[in-house]
C-alpha cells in the first residue's frame, strides 16, 4: 500500500511518548505496527484489520482551534494501555497533515479511507474539526457505496449550507451532496438548548431519527440498535460533559463512562467500518483529561470489535430465527429475526427485488427485543416504519 504513504507524515514518538521504564509490562506502544519517522513504511498485509490515522485539520473550525492537535495528544494516553489479546494486528499509520487548502486535506482523507476500507482495513480516525468526516464520507462517494451515518453530538450543525463549509454547518453539506451516497443519518445526544426547532423539523421532513441526550442516558440499550445499523459513526468530544470532558463546551452531556459505551457497541457492530474522533482540543484541556477519555473509548471499541460475532442476516439466515407477527388484524406480516450467535434482533422490511440489491445492508434493520414484543400488540416498530417509507416511496 505504497500510495498511502504520499498522504501520511511518520510519527515522532519522542512528541507524545513520555519516558518509559526499561522493564515496563507490554503496552499497545509496543505492539502497533507503527509508521515511524525514519524508518521505512510498515507493511499492511492482510492480518492487518485497524488502522489508527490522526487528522491535523481545524480551518474549518468556527469556535473550536486547537482540535488540529489532537491526534498525538490521544496517542500519548493510548498507548501506554495494556492491549487485549487480538488476533489481528493493528496499525497507526501517523497523520493526515493540512494540505494547501481544506479540500486538500479532505481529498487526503478520502484517498487514505478508500485504500483501507477496499483493503478491509477499519480506519479509526483521530483528530481534527467536525467537517472532516466530509473526507470520509467522500470515500464510500468515491466507492459507490450507499451508507448509514450515526453522529454523537450536542448540536446538530445544521447552520446555512450557503456559507463556506465548517465544522457547524458540515451536516447540511452532508445530507445535500451530490452524488448523494447517504441512506440514513441518526442523530443521538443532542442537547434541546443548542438546537433550533427548524433543523427538528428539517430531520423530520427527511424521515431522520435522533434522540436528545435524556432520551439517551435513560436507556443505553435502546440505542444499541441505531449504533448496529451505522456504517461510519462521528463521536465529538463536545458530547462529553466538561467535568469529564473538559474541553466540552457544555457542562451537560454524556459522562465517559456513556461515551466508552456507544463506542464499544460501535465497536461490535458487524457492519461499521469507519469511526472518527473529532472535536478534541488539546489547548482548552485540562491535565489531558478528554485525550485519556478518546484514548479510552478507542480501548473500548477494539475491545467491541473483538467481540463480533459476524452477524448479517442478509447473507446467511441459518443461524437466525425467524419471528412473523401479523398486524393492521391480520392483514400484513412484519418478520424478525433472532440471532443464535449473539441473541440481537433485526426486522425485515418489505421490497422489490430491485430494492433488495440496491439496499442489500439496509433493508433488514437492527432493531431489540421490545421492537418486536411492540409488534406483537399491533404497533409497527419506528424504525422499519422509517426504512419502509425510504425504500417503498
Amino acid at each position: 500500500m505504497k500510495d498511502l504513504e504520499i498522504y501520511l507524515q511518520p510519527l515522532r514518538l519522542a512528541d507524545f511518548l513520555e519516558e518509559i521504564p526499561e522493564n515496563h509490562f507490554p503496552n499497545w506502544g509496543d505492539v502497533l505496527l507503527i509508521n515511524k519517522e525514519g524508518e521505512p513504511f510498515p507493511n499492511i498485509d492482510k492480518s492487518v484489520e485497524i488502522a489508527i490515522v490522526g487528522i491535523e485539520e481545524d480551518r474549518a473550525s468556527l469556535r473550536n482551534k486547537g482540535c488540529g492537535l489532537a491526534a498525538n495528544q490521544v496517542r500519548k494516553y493510548f498507548y501506554p494501555l495494556m492491549p487485549q489479546d487480538a488476533k489481528f494486528k493493528i496499525a497507526d499509520l501517523g497523520n493526515i497533515k493540512q494540505g494547501q487548502t481544506i479540500m486538500d486535506t479532505y481529498f487526503a482523507i478520502s484517498e487514505v479511507v478508500s485504500i483501507l476500507l477496499q483493503n478491509n482495513i477499519l480506519p479509526i480516525l483521530v483528530g481534527g474539526s467536525n467537517d472532516v468526516v466530509l473526507g470520509t464520507y467522500m470515500a464510500y462517494v468515491n466507492m459507490a457505496q450507499i451508507i448509514n451515518i450515526l453522529n454523537v453530538d450536542s448540536h446538530f450543525d445544521l447552520t446555512s449550507e450557503n456559507d463556506p463549509v465548517s465544522d457547524e454547518n458540515y451536516i447540511h453539506k452532508l445530507l445535500c451532496n451530490d452524488p448523494n451516497y447517504l441512506f440514513d443519518y441518526t442523530h443521538i445526544a443532542y442537547q434541546s438548548y443548542f438546537v433550533d426547532k427548524k433543523a427538528l423539523e428539517m430531520l423530520d421532513n427527511l424521515r431522520l431519527e435522533y434522540k436528545r441526550l435524556g432520551e439517551v442516558q435513560k436507556s443505553m440499550e435502546t440505542i444499541e440498535p441505531m449504533i448496529r445499523d451505522a456504517d461510519m459513526v462521528i463521536l465529538d468530544a463536545n458530547s462529553i460533559r466538561a467535568s469529564d470532558a473538559p474541553c466540552s463546551f457544555s457542562p451537560h452531556g454524556l459522562y465517559g463512562e456513556e461515551f466508552c459505551k456507544i463506542v464499544n457497541y460501535a465497536g461490535m457492530s458487524d457492519k461499521l467500518t469507519s469511526i472518527c474522533f473529532t472535536g478534541i482540543n488539546p489547548t482548552r484541556d485540562i491535565d489531558g483529561r478528554t485525550s485519556h477519555i478518546i484514548a479510552h473509548a478507542i480501548y473500548y471499541f477494539i475491545e467491541g470489535y473483538m467481540w463480533r460475532k459476524r452477524d448479517f442476516p442478509q447473507k446467511d439466515k441459518s443461524n437466525y430465527l425467524r419471528f412473523e407477527v401479523l398486524i393492521d388484524e391480520g392483514t400484513d406480516v412484519v418478520v424478525f429475526y433472532k440471532s443464535k450467535k449473539s441473541g440481537r434482533w433485526w426486522v425485515e422490511v418489505p421490497c422489490s427485488q430491485e430494492s433488495q440489491y440496491k439496499y442489500f445492508n439496509h433493508y433488514i434493520v437492527p432493531c431489540n427485543y421490545q421492537d418486536y414484543q411492540s409488534a406483537m400488540e399491533g404497533e409497527v416498530p419506528a424504525r422499519w416504519l422509517i426504512a419502509y417509507n425510504k425504500m417503498n416511496l
